[in-house]
């Protein structure tokens, strides 16, 4: 008589081998898509990581701050503005070198955003010689973009008038001890 194997033909052991496999093959295709995913978003990173660095060498190459990269124009403005308004009052409070520095910087880095931003410079060259002999300069044309931005710019170096006063003086003074030390 042959004898029955309980574990190999019965209903049961097929209906809890097929669940088995199925279970299996479901984990299989999750753990591959998991990783296909982790795969993207690891390489989503790092290219957004790499357009970061390289805007921000953009930036840098220009003479603007690298914290502007990836902000919008309104945000960038704010934040030069706000860079502005601190070294101003630090300059203010205390006349140092170091605190001059920063806010010539930061006025050199506000006024290079406006110009990238909100003015277009278009030079005209000019035919013929001046009077006395050398080319005449180019006509430079300056076109304003934003009509309110150009009206932000204005009323922030309003405020900034008193320190571009002194700035003016210290240039003025510069300009003197160079010509006393060049004599």
């Amino acid at each position: 008589m042959n004898s029955i194997d309980p574990t190999s033909n019965g209903l049961y052991y097929n209906a809890t081998q097929a669940a088995a496999n199925q279970a299996a093959a479901q984990a299989q295709a999750q753990n591959a898509r998991k990783a296909q995913k982790d795969q993207a978003v690891k390489k989503t990173a790092f290219t957004s990581m790499m357009e970061k660095r390289a805007a921000q060498n953009l930036l840098v190459s220009q003479g603007l701050p690298p914290e502007i990269a990836g902000l919008s124009q309104e945000d960038a403005l704010v934040w030069l503005k706000d860079r502005l308004d601190e070294t101003g009052d630090a300059l203010s409070e205390n006349p140092s070198g170091q605190n001059l520095d920063n806010y010539k910087k930061a006025v050199s880095q506000f006024i290079k955003y406006m110009q990238k931003e909100n003015f277009v410079l278009e030079e005209h060259k000019r035919a013929g010689r001046a009077r006395n002999g050398k080319k005449k300069d180019p006509v430079v044309l300056v076109q304003t973009i934003d009509k309110k931005l150009e009206q932000l710019n204005y009323d922030i170096w309003y405020n900034h008038l008193d320190k571009l006063k002194v700035l003016e003086k210290i240039h003025e003074i510069n300009g003197l001890v160079v010509d006393l030390t060049a004599v």
